[in-house]
């Protein structure tokens, strides 16, 4: 067959590129800027996100912390230096450029999984195919761990996921440097290093391992690499990029990025891990990143699996020396090694090098078709889970392993019966293929149970558990109790504003007054009023509450969680706020004052009801009468207030949220004690 035309030579990446883009947006996208802020991690990236909008070179989660905390609080301190700023700058860039939301600020997330993705095509379209590198890289987009980084659900979130795409840049770069000899390819990819070194230090510093030892395969005339020259630049580029951020923090906070070094050490040696509170209870035994690790970043594909395609993939690159696979396996398997010995191991710690994994897949899969032992190999380890229960009798010898392979040995992982599976039909299609008139018909059919097997996991099964992670995370991602009010305060408020949080829960898997930091980008505290704090500096004092309180109401959507107000005003008890739907509905020992909703946009409306309690307020229940006849009934908890109930009996009114059917859909709302439903809006 004719080569292409010139003219069309790159079509069949372009369209290939394309699908993958095509799955990132449509698996990454839908949902990226619901308002639910996950605790821990993305709660405090987002607040030092929305910090740095105004002070890009001092990273903090309270501008003026006078509540006095310690230097290395990174939850509620001042200034922050826990990870490095390269994804929060980004962040907050996006959202001077289009507003502040949740969507811009994870944005970063959805760019670097697309290079994570593009890089396994790029780095194995050749040695792998463009049919396999391409399944694999949309496989990677459309994984549950994916979905969860890049929509903040799991700590790490963009930092994780901005490293994986620098990564995945940088040793596409690196490869195409040295096959194009090209220096300006080399100082791009010394500037992706540098940018990933922004995102999470260190671990960023992967492609220049493999640059260096490719230079010393050059030297040596055993593989292609980088020129020295090339290397230099590499390494050059990469300093500019990220050494003076680091220059100026510690010239600038020495004692905080003292305490912060030590703690990116820490997560390496064992003693110092165990006396510091925030990775001790990471500690894992030397075996975790092949089982728990792999486990829950690789869902649904068995554990066995990756290590299998480290394997492969090791195998081929030290026969074949091809320089993509060489590049990817000096890339997979340091880092793997390293973290095996590193004393704490975190669900994303491995992440960076998530591409190599499937570059791995990719490849074996590929060959798999071609070789009926490793065909055979496959096929035992991704029937693992259907066969489990059948290898039982294992369990005498896996509980014989070392010590040191705790979660080899445990029965969680299922490492130990997968790799055992795989072994015993490799050994058996190899004894079969001794026999001429077997091996035609076992090739055939070992070749087809592969693919069959490969193409279920890769597509209808992962797409099954994407989907149901989506599921999983919807109530949590479209749960808020502060993004109204939080906006109202950042256009009402003055920039000099403290704001007390007059609640005692957060919601689940919710720091509230960070979600109210973000929103609003004033400091928010829970607790009573400190009205000293600030004095002097000019800032003024506010309030935000579930509930009436006796000063001069701000002007807040009516459909909101909290209502705003002014401390330095005293006033009367407010009134339900404009737009709020007036009902007076005697209900167990609360009068249900009104209602009043929020559309968000999304599969479900928020929606809130102003109560008047008669003493310790009961839980409530609501039906909403839907078009088309169908009814919806919720329950109305008084703790979704964000406050214990027996706090509620002596409040005038205060709110109950809930996420309810969307308003479009709702025709009248039905409560206990009404005689007749009420029309919505009438």
């Amino acid at each position: 067959m004719d080569a292409p035309p010139p003219r069309h030579r790159h079509l069949p990446d372009a369209l290939c590129a394309g699908a993958i883009l095509l799955t990132g947006l449509l698996t990454l996208l839908p949902g990226l800027d619901h308002p639910g802020i996950h605790n821990w991690d993305e709660a405090i990236h987002l607040v030092v996100s929305r910090g740095l909008m105004d002070t890009p070179l001092r990273p903090h989660v309270y501008a003026e912390p006078f509540h006095g905390p310690a230097l290395d609080d990174w939850i509620n301190g001042g200034l922050w230096l826990h990870k490095p700023p390269g994804s929060l700058w980004f962040a907050a860039l996006c959202m001077r450029l289009v507003g502040v939301g949740t969507g811009a600020a994870r944005f970063g997330s959805v760019l670097g999984m697309l290079s994570a993705a593009l890089g396994v095509f790029f780095l194995m379209r050749s040695a792998a195919g463009r049919f396999w590198s391409t399944l694999a890289a949309c496989a990677l987009l459309t994984l549950p761990f994916t979905y969860e980084l890049t929509q903040g659900f799991m700590f790490g979130d963009l930092t994780d996921t901005t490293l994986a795409g620098c990564l995945a840049l940088a040793m596409v770069l690196l490869v195409a440097s040295i096959r194009r000899d090209s220096l300006p390819l080399a100082a791009l990819a010394g500037i992706a290093v540098g940018l990933g070194y922004l995102c999470k230090s260190t671990l960023a510093l992967t492609p220049v391992g493999v640059a260096g030892v490719l230079t010393a395969g050059r030297l040596f005339g055993l593989t292609a690499g980088p020129r020295p020259r090339q290397l230099a630049l590499l390494l050059a580029c990469a300093a500019v990029v990220a050494l003076p951020w680091s220059l100026y923090a510690q010239r600038a906070y020495p004692e905080l990025w003292a305490i912060e070094s030590h703690v990116t050490r820490s997560h390496l040696f064992l003693d110092e891990a165990r006396r510091n509170p925030s990775i001790v209870m990471w500690i894992r035994p030397m075996d975790a990143i092949f089982n728990e690790i792999h486990m829950r970043t690789l869902e649904p594909f068995p554990v066995a699996l990756p290590l299998l395609a480290g394997l492969w993939l090791l195998y081929r690159a030290l026969r074949t020396r091809e320089l993509e696979l060489l590049a990817v396996a000096l890339w997979l398997w340091p880092t793997w090694l390293v973290l095996s010995f590193a004393a704490a191991k975190v669900p994303a710690t491995s992440w960076g090098a998530v591409t190599a994994v499937f570059c791995a897949l990719a490849l074996l899969l590929r060959d798999s078709f071609r070789r009926p032992v490793l065909a055979a190999a496959v096929v035992g380890a991704l029937s693992t889970p259907f066969l489990l229960k059948r290898l039982a009798f294992l369990e005498s010898v896996r509980t014989r392993l070392p010590a040191a392979l705790a979660e080899t040995r445990s029965d969680d992982y299922a490492l130990f019966e997968g790799l055992c599976l795989t072994l015993a039909l490799a050994l058996v299609e190899g004894a079969l293929l001794l026999l001429p008139r077997t091996r035609r018909h076992l090739s055939l059919g070992l070749g087809l149970a592969c693919g069959a097997f490969a193409l279920y996991f890769l597509v209808p099964r992962t797409v099954l558990a994407h989907q149901k992670m989506r599921a999983a995370r919807l109530d949590v991602g479209e749960r808020t109790s502060t993004k109204e009010a939080g906006l109202a305060a950042a256009k009402l408020l003055p920039e000099k504003a403290i704001v007390w949080m007059n609640i005692q829960t957060d919601a689940p898997e919710q720091f509230e007054q960070h979600n109210f930091m973000f929103w609003s980008g004033r400091m928010a505290f829970k607790g009573s009023p400190r009205l000293e704090w600030g004095q002097t500096r000019g800032y003024r004092h506010y309030l935000a509450s579930p509930a009436a309180e006796p000063f001069a109401p701000l002007d807040v959507p009516a459909g909101s969680a909290l209502r705003l107000y002014d401390l330095s005003t005293p006033a009367p008890l407010p009134e339900l706020p404009p737009g709020a739907q007036r009902l007076d509905v005697e209900t167990v020992n609360v009068r249900v004052k009104g209602v009043a909703f929020v559309r968000t946009g999304q599969t479900r409306d928020r929606w809130a009801f102003f109560v008047a309690p008669r003493g310790e307020p009961a839980t409530l229940s609501v039906t909403f009468h839907l078009k088309g006849g169908s009814r919806q009934t919720m329950l109305l908890k008084p703790e979704a207030a964000l406050r214990h109930r027996t706090t509620l009996k002596d409040a005038a009114w205060f709110i109950i949220p809930v996420l309810g059917p969307r308003a479009d859909e709702v025709e009248k709302l039905e409560l206990p004690g009404m005689k007749t439903p009420v029309a919505l809006g009438g």
